[in-house]
C-alpha cells in the first residue's frame, strides 16, 4: 500500500518480543464528589459532571509540576461496551502522560462502568454530548493550552473521535486503537451477526425502545433505536480528508471485531495528516493484551501511545 504523499510519516512497528522497526519518540458542570490520589508526578481525581441534565463519571488526571504554563490535554474515548479505564489500560496512558506533563479526561458512556444510565441511551449522540461536556469542563477547570490537545479513541471511541467528536481545527494530535472507522454501519452489521440478524433488532428496538444483544465477552446490553440510526449517519471520511495534525492508528493483527484492513483504510483516507504513524501489534487481537493480562503486547500499546502524544503534543 501507498501512503508516500511528501508531508505524511508511516512507520509500521511488529513486535514478537523484538522491534523490528521503531517509531522514536479535560463552570458549567456539577461537581457532585472528588477522590483525588497523589503520587509525586500525578494527581488523579475521579468525579462527576453534568451532561445532559444527568451526572456522568469521570476521571481527570494531571501532572504534579512546578511550571506555570498551561498544560497539554488528551481526551479518552472508550469501546463499545468498555469502560473509561480500560480493563487498566487508559489509567496507565493517563498516568504516563502526566508524567511527561500532559493533563488528561476520560468519562464513561451510558450503561458503561459507573454510569447511573441504562445501555440503552448508549448511542453516538449522548457520546458527544458527554465528549463535549468533559472538554468544557476540563478547560473551564484547569489550566489547559487549547492549541495542544489531542484525544484519544479504542475501536467505538474511535468513531466518536472522527465521527463527531473531532474538528481538524482542535486537535493536535489524534490517536486511534483498532478504530472501528467506516462510513456508516456495514461493519456493525457483520457484528451484530449479520444484515438479516441487523435488521431484525432494529426493527425491534424501534418497536420496543431496545434489542437485547449479547457481545462475544457475554456482556448483555440493551441496544437502543437511536444507537442503530446514529450507526448509520455516521462519517469518517470527511474527518480524514481534512485533519491536519498528527495521527496513530495502532491495531492488532489478529483482531476479528475491527478487521485490519479497517484499520489500515483510516490511513489510506488522512491525506493530509501529518505524520500518520501506523503501529501493528503482532499477535494482538482486538483487546490489544490488556484484556487477557498479555503483557509484552499491552506494554507496548502502552508505551507507544505515550510516546506518540509526547512527541505530538
Amino acid at each position: 500500500m501507498d501512503y508516500s504523499a511528501a508531508t505524511r510519516m508511516t512507520h509500521m512497528i511488529i513486535k514478537t518480543g523484538v522491534y523490528l522497526a521503531c517509531y522514536s519518540i479535560l463552570l458549567c458542570s456539577l461537581l457532585v464528589h472528588a477522590e483525588p490520589s497523589d503520587t509525586s508526578e500525578f494527581r488523579s481525581t475521579d468525579t462527576w459532571i453534568n451532561s445532559r441534565s444527568v451526572q456522568i463519571p469521570v476521571t481527570i488526571v494531571v501532572p504534579v509540576d512546578s511550571t506555570s504554563e498551561p498544560m497539554p490535554m488528551v481526551i479518552l474515548l472508550h469501546g463499545h461496551g468498555g469502560t473509561r479505564h480500560e480493563a487498566g489500560g487508559y489509567k496507565r496512558v493517563a498516568e504516563g502522560l502526566a508524567a511527561r506533563g500532559i493533563a488528561s479526561i476520560r468519562m464513561d458512556f451510558p450503561g458503561c462502568g459507573d454510569s447511573l444510565e441504562g445501555f440503552k441511551n448508549n448511542n453516538l449522540t449522548n457520546m458527544t454530548a458527554d465528549l463535549n461536556a468533559a472538554r468544557s469542563y476540563a478547560l473551564q477547570t484547569l489550566d489547559i493550552n487549547e492549541n495542544r490537545m489531542g484525544m484519544l479513541g479504542f475501536s467505538m471511541g474511535g468513531r466518536l473521535a472522527l465521527s463527531k467528536g473531532s474538528n481538524a481545527a482542535d486537535y493536535r494530535a489524534i490517536g486511534l486503537w483498532a478504530p472501528d472507522a467506516e462510513d456508516g454501519e456495514a461493519n456493525i452489521r457483520e457484528y451484530l451477526g449479520g444484515s438479516e440478524q441487523y435488521e431484525t433488532m432494529k426493527a425491534t428496538a424501534k418497536r420496543q425502545g431496545f434489542a437485547a444483544f449479547t457481545t462475544f465477552w457475554g456482556q448483555d446490553q440493551q441496544l437502543g433505536y437511536r444507537w442503530f440510526t446514529d450507526m448509520e449517519a455516521s462519517t469518517v471520511t470527511p474527518t480524514l480528508e481534512q485533519y491536519r495534525g498528527a495521527l496513530m492508528v495502532l491495531y492488532g493483527d489478529l483482531d476479528t471485531v475491527v478487521k485490519p484492513e479497517i484499520s489500515r483504510s483510516v490511513l489510506k483516507k488522512a491525506i493530509n495528516a501529518s505524520p500518520a504513524v501506523e503501529y501493528l501489534i503482532a499477535g494482538a487481537d482486538h483487546g490489544l493484551g490488556l484484556f487477557n493480562n498479555d503483557t509484552l503486547r499491552s506494554e507496548q500499546v502502552i508505551d507507544d501511545t505515550i510516546a506518540f502524544f509526547a512527541m505530538h503534543l
